[in-house]
């Protein structure tokens, strides 16, 4: 619930993965994932990424923007273009198959259809929706929403078109014209795009569960899909250690929360996995050079300033 008032939180992708089966279960609605993805249209919900992509002249070049840049956007799976029969095929394919997840497969629909829409009109289609999981029970409730004919059993997620749609040209709205989103603005948006694997995924893992104030190496190796020694080794690998990576995402944390919060010291200091004032104090100086109250009250004195 904290992450909706920070739109730009990365997700590991299995807690994504998760929440839209979870909410799809707790709902009872079959076709809750696809409905979320063709929302996404009111306001898109991938970033700088997602506007790159756009920003391209023609659909062929768009698709071209998003297959190469994909690692900016999630650090599993890839996005592809591919012959099959007389059509093209777009697709999502998941770098390791494994756990079925239809909600969270489905969302990625929505996405590439509207994607196509801006280039060949908002009344398109595709020919046909591939998914890669088995036909269900309730399978026909997401094909009467598409209206498409659908193939399930598939290598990945896409849509299909005629290759002569690849040549299809959008009219820039009068809004985009002022504005022209470049590669160096999508990768510096990429959350730690500086810091090698699994560290870059490891510190959003912690960011996030420090919203709970949670710190246990124990819970960021499960969220990881990691055992601990695993999550150890692999970032001992790349010159990290966990209690480095956590301690990054507090430091953060804690000037976030000193800076736009009137919470106490003592509160924070618990927000961020301290069990006593001091300890926090100390280890703010160490990051700071100062302590909690002096860092709050000299950022005051800035804003107001």
């Amino acid at each position: 619930m904290d992450v909706i008032g920070a739109p730009q939180t990365p997700i590991p992708l299995p807690a994504m993965i998760a929440l839209f089966e979870r909410c799809g279960y707790e709902l009872g609605d079959r076709t809750f994932g696809l409905e979320i993805g063709f929302e996404m249209r009111k306001a898109w919900g991938y970033g700088l990424w997602g506007r790159y992509g756009a920003e391209a002249d023609t659909l062929g070049r768009a698709i071209r923007r998003y297959n190469l840049t994909f690692w900016a956007h999630a650090s599993h799976g890839r996005l592809e273009l591919v012959e099959s029969g007389t059509q093209m095929l777009w697709r999502h394919v998941k770098r390791r198959p494994g756990v079925v997840a239809v909600q969270h497969i489905d969302h990625l629909i929505g996405p590439m259809i509207i994607i196509a829409r801006q280039f060949l009109g908002a009344g398109w289609s595709p020919d046909r929706i591939e998914v890669p999981y088995r036909r269900d029970n309730d399978a026909h409730l997401m094909e009467n929403r598409v209206q498409v004919p659908v193939r399930f059993g598939c290598k990945g997620t896409g849509i299909a078109f005629k290759p002569c749609d690849l040549d299809a040209r959008r009219t820039p709205r009068a809004e985009e014209t002022s504005k022209i989103i470049t590669l160096r603005e999508v990768v510096a948006d990429n959350a730690l795009s500086c810091a090698p694997e699994p560290a870059r995924a490891v510190s959003a893992i912690a960011a996030l569960r420090l919203l709970d104030g949670q710190t246990d190496i124990e819970g960021a190796a499960r969220m990881a899909g990691l055992s601990v020694r695993s999550l150890q080794r692999q970032l001992l690998e790349k010159g990290y250690s966990y209690r480095e990576i956590v301690s990054i995402a507090r430091n953060a944390r804690a000037g976030s929360l000193l800076r736009e919060t009137n919470l106490p010291i003592m509160e924070v200091a618990l927000l961020l996995g301290y069990e006593d004032h001091a300890s926090f104090s100390r280890a703010f100086r160490r990051w700071r050079g100062c302590s909690p109250l002096e860092y709050r009250r000299l950022r005051r004195a800035v804003a107001l300033a």
